[in-house]
């Protein structure tokens, strides 16, 4: 249960990698912990249409995600976030759906960058896909292999590998204003008994001191 209610995860954007602890504090809450220490506390609720109404920031915010081949889409308040996934120059991949025709160069051919590498069929046409950078290629696929949009289909031994986008981690706050706390100390003290995150002991603490002394007796 504790590996289900916490773990961790990254998002990349614009060249910084963000690393978050995620803990799942109750049914309807979540926290982002940054290495640093910056916790953001998240109160949610899901909507018929996927989508979920998240409290954080100071304001309630419609949020909807969807994972996609090539990143993630978000959509916050009506405005499309698009996180893509990390570009790495070496991977040739689909932007199409359909199938490999044929490799326009030996495996292992020195290839310039910017020129066809590969004709795929998509919607009954000839397409052909280029390279992003010069190197030897390697095919990863075969042809008539059918291909969707992401799918790897060939990778390169870069002539200059300095041509990989280096990632920089960031290591400060976001300082985010939390959403609202309004849970009571017995009902976290029961969250943590049932698999959610925390002290069992700090919560208990805080949970006897809450109560009168008749109903501290009927639940110690």
């Amino acid at each position: 249960i504790s590996s289900i209610n916490s773990f961790w995860t990254e998002i990349t954007y614009q060249g910084v990698k963000y690393p978050f602890k995620v803990n799942r504090a109750s049914p309807d809450r979540f926290s982002l912990t940054l290495p640093s220490g910056d916790t953001t506390n998240i109160k949610f609720r899901e909507q018929a249409d996927g989508s979920l109404l998240c409290s954080f920031g100071g304001a309630v915010r419609k949020v909807y995600g969807q994972e996609e081949p090539l990143g993630l889409r978000m959509v916050i308040d009506g405005s499309t976030i698009m996180i893509p996934n990390v570009f790495d120059p070496s991977e040739l991949r689909s932007d199409v759906t359909g199938k490999v025709v044929r490799y326009l160069h030996e495996d292992g051919a020195q290839v310039e960058a910017g020129v066809p590498y590969v004709e795929c069929e998509a919607m009954k046409m000839i397409m052909q896909l280029r390279t992003t950078e010069a190197g030897a290629i390697k095919h990863e696929l075969q042809p008539g292999s059918i291909i969707s949009a992401g799918d790897l289909i060939a990778s390169l031994d870069l002539k200059d590998p300095s041509k990989v986008a280096k990632i920089e981690l960031f290591e400060g706050d976001l300082n985010i204003e939390s959403g609202p706390s309004d849970q009571s100390p017995m009902h976290l003290l029961e969250l943590i008994l049932a698999g959610y995150p925390g002290e069992v002991e700090t919560q208990l603490s805080k949970a006897l001191l809450d109560v009168d002394a008749d109903t501290a007796n009927e639940r110690v």
